[in-house]
C-alpha cells in the first residue's frame, strides 16, 4: 500500500520553474517566501565587493540585520521576490516593491561566479510577469552608472534611465521582453500559489513592516 507524504506548509519551496540558459545549464527559479533570511544571505555571500556596491549603491562589506529583514519580508502583493537556484545554491534574486497601485521598483542581483550566463535576464522576465499580471503598469529603478549589464536588462523591460546625482534613476512603462526567457504560464501559476499563502498569513498579522532597500545589480 502506498501512502503519500502530507504536504507541509513550506512545501511551495520545493516547486520552480526550470529555464533554459543560453550556455545550455539550467536554473531554477521559485518565489521566495516570507522570512527566507538564508536565502538572502547566500547570495549576498557570493557578490563581490563590487557587486554589492552595484546592488546596494554603496560599499556594503556585510548585510545588516535591519536589511536582511527587510528584504526577506515579501507578501507576493506589495513586495513580491523571487529566486534564482543552480545545482539547489541560491545564485540570484530580483523583486519589486510597489510605490504606488500601477508602479513599482524593481531590482536584482546575481553572484558573481553565474554572472553572463543570463540568469539575471531570466528572473526579471519571471517578476516583470508577476508585476504585469499584478496590474502594475510602471517600473522604476535605480541604478549605478558601472553596471552596463543591469543598464541593458531594464532597458528590455521600458524602464528608461537618467543621471540623477552620479546614478542613473527612470522609470518607464512595462514591456515584457520578447522573445520569453521563461515559461510565464508556470511562473503566474506558481506566483499564485505564493499570494494565496501570502495574503492568508497577512490577514492574521498586524505588525508593521519595513521597507527593503532597493537599487540594482
Amino acid at each position: 500500500m502506498t501512502h503519500r507524504r502530507p504536504t507541509s506548509h513550506h512545501s511551495l519551496v520545493h516547486v520552480h520553474v526550470r529555464v533554459r540558459l543560453r550556455d545550455g545549464g539550467s536554473v531554477l527559479l521559485r518565489p521566495l517566501a516570507s522570512g527566507e533570511v538564508s536565502v538572502l544571505e547566500g547570495v549576498f555571500e557570493g557578490l563581490s565587493s563590487q557587486s554589492r556596491r552595484q546592488r546596494f549603491l554603496i560599499p556594503m562589506p556585510r548585510l545588516p540585520g535591519s536589511a536582511r529583514r527587510a528584504l526577506a519580508d515579501v507578501d507576493g502583493h506589495r513586495h513580491v521576490a523571487w529566486v534564482a537556484l543552480v545545482d539547489g545554491v541560491p545564485v540570484g534574486l530580483c523583486r519589486f516593491v510597489r510605490t504606488a497601485p500601477d508602479t513599482a521598483e524593481i531590482a536584482f542581483e546575481v553572484v558573481d561566479a553565474e554572472q553572463g550566463r543570463g540568469i539575471g535576464s531570466a528572473l526579471v522576465d519571471a517578476v516583470a510577469t508577476v508585476a504585469d499580471a499584478s496590474g502594475i503598469t510602471w517600473l522604476e529603478a535605480t541604478v549605478a552608472p558601472d553596471n552596463d549589464a543591469s543598464i541593458s536588462v531594464l532597458d528590455r523591460i521600458g524602464v528608461r534611465l537618467q543621471p540623477e546625482d552620479g546614478l542613473l534613476e527612470g522609470r518607464g512603462r512595462l514591456r515584457l521582453p520578447e522573445p520569453a526567457r521563461v515559461d510565464r504560464r508556470a511562473v503566474l501559476a506558481l506566483s499564485g500559489q505564493l499570494a494565496s499563502r501570502a495574503s492568508t498569513a497577512a490577514a492574521t498579522s498586524s505588525s508593521r513592516r519595513s521597507e527593503p532597500c532597493l537599487a540594482t545589480s
